[in-house]
Parts: C-alpha cells; structure tokens; sequence
C-alpha cells in the first residue's frame, strides 16, 4: 500500500458551535499510540508533527520518549497551533490524528456535520475556588470525494484521536 502526504484542510472555528448529539460517531478505544498495530501506518507522520512542534519551542528531543517532550510543551503553552496533527493518505482512505490527551478527561466529540468532519474537545476543572475550562474545535474537508457514512474514529488509551474516511474509488 503506498502511504503518500495529503494536504487536508483544517479550519480552526470558535467554540461556540455545539455538537448535534444525533451525528456523534462512536470513538472507538485502542491500546497506546506507539504500541498498537492499529496506528502503524499513520506513526511517522504524528513524530514528524511533533519534530516540528518541538522544534519551534527549541525543545530538546527524548529519543527514548518523544512524546514525553511534546508534552511537556504543551503543559507550557496551551495554545491550538501546538496541537499535534498529522495526515495521511494512502489508496483507500484518508485519516487524521491528533493529540487530545489533555481532553481525554473531560470531553471529546467526532461528528460528520456538512460534508466536514468536525473534532470538539472541552475539559473543566475545579480547584477550590478556581475553575477552568479549556476547549478546542477542528473542521476537516478531505480532497476528492470521500464516503462520510462510513468515516470511523479511534482514541489510543494515551489520548491520540484517529479519524479515517473512506474514498469513494472513482470510476476508470
């Protein structure tokens, strides 16, 4: 199978947008990003977005634990443009991943919403008298034409959010 880049793109919107609880898709549970056979072929391109994060905060890179540096970034600067997201494409489907660790506790949401798939995360925390909340909201449109009944989502047990959309092959 020929594992090729893709230029899929990714809209940042405000969070003001709400989930519509019919169009959810079920998030299916996985074992840890680097270990499971399920997130082999899409592997390389998510170290090679976090080579680029790292390497925009001038981080030291863990050889042994690559994600380990990331996060530390990000427990430094929440910001969504540090979010690793990586795509990819090969014959039969498109997929995204992205890292939603800091979400995996509170609120992750995949839906299909106008020929778009569309990511929403929300955690709040209570400290005392402290409360935060921190939310991210990503819209995808995939090249060429994709089957989006069928897209799938999958979430590592480390927070690593898989979406996969099926092409629709094109006639000869």
């Amino acid at each position: 199978m020929e594992n090729k880049n893709t230029t899929i793109l990714a809209e940042q919107k405000p969070e003001s947008s709400k989930c519509k609880e019919d169009s959810l898709l079920p998030i299916a549970e996985r074992g840890l990003f680097f270990h499971d056979s399920f997130f082999e072929d899409i592997r390389n391109h998510f170290e090679t977005a976090i080579d680029q994060i790292l390497d925009r905060w001038g981080e030291a890179k863990s050889v042994s634990d690559l994600m380990s540096s990331y996060r530390r970034v990000r427990e430094r600067n929440l910001q969504q443009e540090d979010q690793v997201m990586a795509f990819s494409e090969d014959d039969h489907n498109h997929k995204v991943v992205l890292d939603v660790h800091d979400f995996k506790s509170g609120d992750v949401k995949v839906r299909v919403e106008d020929n778009q798939v569309v990511v929403e995360g929300r955690v709040e925390r209570e400290e005392g008298d402290f409360k935060s909340m921190k939310s991210f909201c990503q819209r995808f449109n995939f090249p060429g034409k994709v089957d989006m009944e069928a897209v799938t989502s999958a979430m590592s047990s480390d927070g690593v959010l898989t979406v996969t959309a099926r092409k629709i092959p094109q006639a000869a």
